[in-house]
């Protein structure tokens, strides 16, 4: 199954900042997120187009794990080499084409 059967996604970005927003469509996707995808999960998956640490965080009221990867913009949105300045976007997708890691 993909995280994008379970969840939907926003990203944004903030200088060097990627942050990116799983959401689940109920509390059962939440469960299974929260006990299946890890910021170790999703810094590994960033690796090739962000290489920063990964922090999670967990949003239970809204049935959200937010991804935060400070410094995966090498000199913020403007001066990084990633095409466009909404690059972003397409990385949540990485995230929401992943298959779910086993618990």
């Amino acid at each position: 199954m993909k995280i994008s059967d379970i969840a939907a996604g926003r990203a944004g970005d903030k200088g060097d900042v990627l942050d990116l927003t799983l959401v689940a469509y109920d509390d059962e996707g939440y469960r299974t997120l929260a006990q299946r995808v890890h910021a170790r999960d999703v810094e590994q998956w960033l690796a090739h187009v962000a290489p920063s640490p990964v922090v999670r965080y967990e949003l239970a009221n809204v049935r959200a794990l937010k991804f935060v990867a400070g410094q995966a913009l090498a000199g913020g949105v403007y001066r990084s080499l990633h095409a466009g300045m909404h690059w972003q976007k397409a990385a949540i997708w990485l995230l929401l084409d992943k298959e779910l890691p086993d618990a």
